[in-house]
């Protein structure tokens, strides 16, 4: 029932999508780009089909130019598209990034602090969201951030292990938040103004008071995970994105031209308690 309920969803939104002139500002968010991890965003082949189709039909900017964008309403013109990682896997640097380069193209990479400082508890955290192995979840090098900040890439927090915001008290998401960017920042030697909230549903995974203290800690802006277009009024503290969830270049070319854009404002929208029943895995940090 769900599945034929968010076929529908997605029918509708595509339609609508068609009439609309206001020129489609997208964020995208991936994981792992990799050629056989079960959890991988993308195998590395796929996303050099999705890059090549990006590249041929978006204008790709920086995730700090998007609410910009936004603000003006633009009518028609290509889609906007910014591009984001989260978590911060090896994988990241070994097959994304060369990808990425060759087209000139940027990026945003959101790292776990805690995986990157190979802490064990933060791995093996990360080992059982993923149902996965230690090598699947292999984290970056610092080194290896460093160059790909060098590159032209954007390095932002997703917080220090990896919590679901929303169930913390207000002192232990503080901490998750200041620590995680001091460490980054830190490691190296430069302001880090962006961080994305891990699972990153509103209400479900951050709140209100989550974004007031991502403000009042200095981050700049922040992402969130939300199935629809950016809207010049959205929280800067609050970007939505799409996931990209295995998808074939006909299935992203869907995200990014607008047929989940309602399943987006159902995410938005549905209470809580309705939330629970249809989607309990977004309430298990099975994600």
């Amino acid at each position: 029932m769900k599945q034929s309920l968010k076929a529908l969803a997605q029918r509708v939104s595509r339609a609508c999508a068609a009439n609309h002139s206001r020129r489609r500002i997208v964020v995208l968010c991936y994981h792992s780009v990799h050629p056989s991890k079960s959890f991988a965003s993308a195998t590395p082949i796929v996303f050099d089909r999705h890059l090549d189709w990006i590249a041929a039909n978006c204008d790709v900017v920086r995730l700090d130019q998007i609410q910009g964008i936004a603000a003006l309403a633009p009518n028609g013109g290509r889609p906007v598209v910014a591009l984001t990682f989260d978590d911060g896997y090896a994988d990241n640097y070994e097959f994304a990034l060369p990808l990425l380069q060759r087209r000139r193209l940027t990026a945003t990479f959101f790292v776990t602090a805690g995986l990157l400082e190979r802490d064990p508890a933060v791995v093996a955290r990360l080992q059982t969201l993923r149902r996965s192995t230690c090598e699947d979840v292999r984290p970056l090098e610092w080194v290896q951030v460093k160059a790909m900040r060098a590159a032209g890439m954007e390095i932002g927090a997703h917080t220090y292990s990896h919590p679901n915001l929303a169930g913390l008290s207000s002192l232990r998401a503080r901490d998750e938040l200041m620590r995680s960017k001091q460490i980054v920042e830190d490691r190296l030697g430069d302001k880090v103004r962006s961080m994305a909230y891990p699972f990153g549903k509103p209400g479900r995974h951050f709140t209100r008071e989550t974004e007031s203290l991502v403000e009042e800690i200095g981050y700049e802006y922040a992402c969130a995970v939300l199935f629809r277009s950016v809207r010049a009024a959205d929280s800067r503290f609050a970007i939505p994105r799409l996931f990209v969830t295995r998808d074939s270049v006909a299935g992203l070319r869907d995200k990014v031209q607008g047929a989940w854009d309602l399943i987006g404002t159902w995410q938005e929208q549905c209470p809580m308690w309705l939330a629970r029943l249809v989607s309990p895995a977004d309430f298990t940090e099975r994600i």
